[in-house]
């Protein structure tokens, strides 16, 4: 693979610009992404969690919403949705060439277009290989949340290899924002959560505060995850990592 890269660069040096040079430099372009696929080789996504102010301070565009007057899936190159509570949301993801994202409802409309919301999902990304979810809660009114999250997961496991998930926001004042950039394959996450019905809000910050956040996580193999500027490595928590 190496020496694909190399001979590739190579070329364009010596033809600088050449049509002959163009035509080689798409071949050996596609024969290296053709290595990477016979190869199993894949990109790493990389999640991050950080707090609220760091949150509002970064630039955002193209919105995603929930409510059914408002499109609840969409293909950019970066997109944001927030308030996710009961609902599911998440993305697929090809990396370096095409991301959607989404936020689905938890209600009996949607569910009763579960089928149609997966079959657009892999209609606008055709070759996902990596996906996120986050999402879901136990709360009295939202019988479907939970169901709808389990849902989704085993409908693109069954498709996706690389899935990491955060499952079941564990308490009543709970909630996800989400942003994803393609450029630098970057999920940025910011929960918050109230444990007591009076007690002070918090943001994950910490391991500890996003394994209080979320009942179920799973990280898939390749994903790397950050909270704040610190990574969190298979050794400080391997029961959410995925090792296959």
């Amino acid at each position: 693979m190496k020496s694909s890269i190399e001979h590739f660069y190579v070329l364009v040096k010596i033809f600088n610009g050449n049509f002959s040079a163009k035509f080689l430099a798409k071949k050996y372009i596609y024969r290296f992404k053709s290595n990477m696929e016979n190869n199993n080789i894949s990109f790493k996504s990389k999640i991050r969690f950080v707090d609220r102010a760091v949150y509002k301070m970064m630039p955002k565009k193209n919105y995603i919403d929930f409510k059914h007057s408002c499109p609840n899936i969409l293909k950019a190159d970066e997109f944001f949705s927030e308030g996710i509570r009961t609902c599911t949301g998440g993305g697929l993801v090809n990396p370096n060439v095409e991301a959607e994202g989404f936020h689905i409802w938890d209600d009996m409309t949607n569910k009763k277009r579960f089928p149609l919301i997966i079959n657009s999902l892999f209609r606008f990304v055709k070759s996902p290989k990596r996906a996120l979810l986050v999402g879901s809660k136990e709360l009295k009114g939202s019988d479907y949340s939970l169901e709808q999250f389990e849902r989704f997961k085993q409908s693109l496991q069954s498709r996706i290899k690389n899935i990491s998930y955060f499952q079941k926001h564990r308490y009543y004042n709970s909630e996800t924002h989400y942003h994803y950039s393609l450029a630098d394959d970057t999920w940025t996450l910011c929960s918050s959560f109230q444990q007591k019905k009076n007690g002070k809000y918090k943001t994950v910050r910490s391991l500890k505060d996003l394994l209080d956040c979320f009942e179920h996580i799973s990280i898939a193999k390749g994903d790397r995850l950050f909270i704040g500027k610190k990574e969190i490595l298979p050794k400080d928590c391997p029961e959410i990592f995925m090792q296959k």
